[in-house]
């Protein structure tokens, strides 16, 4: 049970439903349990779901390796919710089974490539350390431009954010993830 009540639509002062009524629209009818628990600051809820939403929809970084790193934050902070949710974002972005099943032994499981193990390293450094590495730089600097290395690092930054107010705030996991 979570530690703040889910707002609904109609709790939401009058202006700021249009926020849910977007997310419902994007997300095919649903509210996420993590925007209703954010809606208690719609304003901080608004730019909170611009931001993911750009990171999603509006970088160049390959979809693909922007969810190995999402997956690995999830793994990490030992968050079923980002685990779960992003798990069938991954499969959509070419992620397989195989990879999914075999990402917490990544460094030793043919089923990645040497790019995609230089992502889910940088996301484990930059998740578990903060700073990285001379070499797990070099690791992703090797085949991402500057502009997708910014894109890749706000994305670990982003989802970092996101299980870390997740877990404290025990929001649970929504029933669309429960079938």
């Amino acid at each position: 049970m979570a530690r703040v009540p889910y707002r609904s639509r109609d709790g939401l002062p009058e202006g700021d439903r249009v926020i849910f009524d977007n997310l419902a629209a994007e997300r095919g009818g649903e509210v996420a349990n993590l925007f209703r628990a954010l809606a208690h600051s719609p304003v901080l809820l608004r730019d909170f779901v611009r931001m993911g939403g750009d990171i999603r929809f509006k970088t160049t970084l390959d979809p693909k390796l922007r969810e190995l790193a999402i997956m690995t934050v999830g793994r990490l902070c030992e968050s079923a919710i980002e685990w779960v949710s992003h798990a069938a974002l991954a499969r959509k972005a070419g992620v397989s089974e195989e990879q999914i099943l075999a990402l917490p032994v990544w460094r030793r499981h043919a089923a990645f490539s040497e790019q995609e193990k230089a992502v889910i390293g940088y996301a484990e450094q930059v998740t578990r350390d903060v700073r990285v590495t001379g070499e797990a730089w070099a690791g992703v600097h090797a085949f991402l431009n500057d502009e997708e290395l910014v894109e890749l690092t706000l994305s670990i930054a982003y989802y970092n954010m996101v299980v870390r107010f997740l877990e404290p705030m025990e929001i649970d996991l929504d029933d669309a993830y429960r079938r």
